[in-house]
């Protein structure tokens, strides 16, 4: 059992206190509260678990798993260490063009959004043969087609346009979620409400549950920062959200291999469910004990950032750079899953957990470490962008990278962050196009506070 050792107790004491911490800086309006998000995925990926699957860990030497919690530790003290060093370098750097957006009233902005959404709606239609319905509730999962479903490796530069397109439609769809709140008449908020709605059932059906999350996300955070609920109302919505999420994923992973036809079909769908059903995939700190296991069996030496690298590579196409490396076939082979007849080589990757990768990169000590920081640079990015929240575009980012956080404890990952930098890029040439058509426009004290929640500072 993990809680036979002492390393799980220093580790969970630290993201307590460092938790409590960040929800009295939150009351006292102070920016490390955006670690709030950060230590909540921690509690999440590393620490619940051990106790939904205890059996899962009765075979794993308690040295692993007392030297996996000690990782968890350092990465806490590493992370509270440079949040403030990463704030204070990011935050303070010039920005360009951010203000220029007040010219746009959160109407312009959902229409430019919404054609951007209809656009790609209209394609991943035509990429169904002008199947609506099966397009927007791929009933059939990964049993077949969906919108943007395609190869496990693409070397033409149809397969980049639409992995890409793919990712743009998930930002979309969360920028719509946020903007909801922001819509100053009924017909406005349900237009939003509306392509929002309609979008979330592919999201869900397609399989994947970190796409769902990055839709979902920021509008639950939205809702809890600027909804005009009381605080009691909002955390009986929230409590209501996240049994339906909790049910919701575990029918997803039932079921996301064969389909949901038949679930749908039957008198009885109650029956096809296993009553044991389990919440799957949080095993993080397993997945550390993994990657510590592989480092000292000799399989591999530590990458020394080469897996960050590949993973940063990733942005060529393989259309451009045919011999582009496969990230992670070697580890996923050594957990097993090697496959000869797959085109990978293997059945399926494996997610090693934002401290696990930090492990295969940099070691046992260092590697908690590296992971850390590149969390403290995400927070101090995310913090900037609540600072300039007086560009509804730019809170809108803020929403999306708080929301795409959690997916990163699965795995520090361009793959996670893609639709945030589709969405930087979209907001980007908006601010460029905005700046030479009107000019920057320069940051007051009032405008600064005009979209500041009541109940919450950065």
């Amino acid at each position: 059992m993990v809680t036979n050792e002492l390393t799980f107790y220093l580790a969970a004491a630290a993201l307590f206190v460092l938790t409590v911490e960040s929800c009295i800086k939150l009351l006292n309006r102070d920016s490390f509260s955006v670690t709030l998000a950060v230590y909540l995925t921690v509690f999440a990926w590393y620490f619940v678990d051990p106790f939904l699957n205890p059996e899962q860990y009765d075979y794993i030497p308690a040295s692993l798993i007392s030297q996996s919690y000690g990782q968890v530790l350092i990465f806490l003290v590493a992370f509270r260490f440079f949040i403030p060093i990463a704030a204070r370098w990011i935050v303070r750097r010039r920005s360009t063009g951010v203000f220029a957006m007040q010219n746009f009233a959160p109407e312009q902005i959902l229409v430019a959004t919404g054609a951007m959404w209809l656009l790609l709606l209209l394609i991943g239609i035509a990429r169904m043969n002008g199947d609506v319905v099966g397009a927007l509730f791929p009933v059939d999962s990964r049993a077949g087609a969906t919108m943007w479903g395609r190869g496990a490796i693409e070397t033409s530069a149809a397969g980049f346009v639409i992995a890409s397109a793919g990712y743009l439609f998930n930002a979309i769809t969360a920028f719509l979620g946020v903007l909801i709140f922001f819509q100053r008449t009924p017909f406005w908020r349900l237009l939003a409400a509306a392509m929002f709605a309609l979008s979330l059932p592919y999201f869900l059906l397609e399989g994947a549950r970190s796409h769902f999350l990055a839709a979902i996300l920021p509008f639950i955070i939205t809702f809890v920062l600027y909804g005009r609920q009381l605080l009691i109302v909002k955390l009986a919505i929230l409590a209501a959200a996240f049994v339906c999420l909790d049910q919701g994923f575990k029918l997803v992973t039932a079921f996301r291999g064969t389909g949901f036809r038949d679930l749908l079909a039957a008198e009885r769908p109650y029956e096809l469910v296993n009553e044991d059903l389990r919440q799957t995939g949080l095993n993080m700190i397993q997945e550390l004990c993994f990657a510590n296991a592989y480092l000292d069996s000799g399989a591999a030496p530590p990458a020394y950032g080469g897996r960050y690298l590949n993973e940063l590579l990733n942005v060529v196409p393989r259309v451009i750079w045919p011999s582009k490396p496969f990230i992670g076939i070697d580890y996923a082979k050594w957990r097993g899953l090697e496959d000869p007849n797959s085109e990978l080589g293997v059945v399926a990757t494996v997610s090693t957990g934002m401290i696990g990768g930090g492990v295969l990169n940099f070691g046992p000590f260092f590697g908690p470490v590296a992971a850390g920081i590149i969390m403290a640079l995400w927070t101090g990015l995310l913090i900037r962008w609540w600072q300039q929240r007086n560009s509804l575009p730019r809170l809108v980012l803020f929403m999306l990278g708080a929301g795409l956080t959690f997916n990163l404890g699965r795995d520090i990952t361009l793959l996670v962050l893609w639709p945030v930098v589709f969405a930087y890029c979209f907001v980007r040439l908006i601010e460029i196009w905005t700046t030479k058509r009107f000019g920057a426009v320069p940051q007051t004290t009032s405008q600064a506070r005009s979209l500041a929640p009541a109940n919450f500072s950065h």
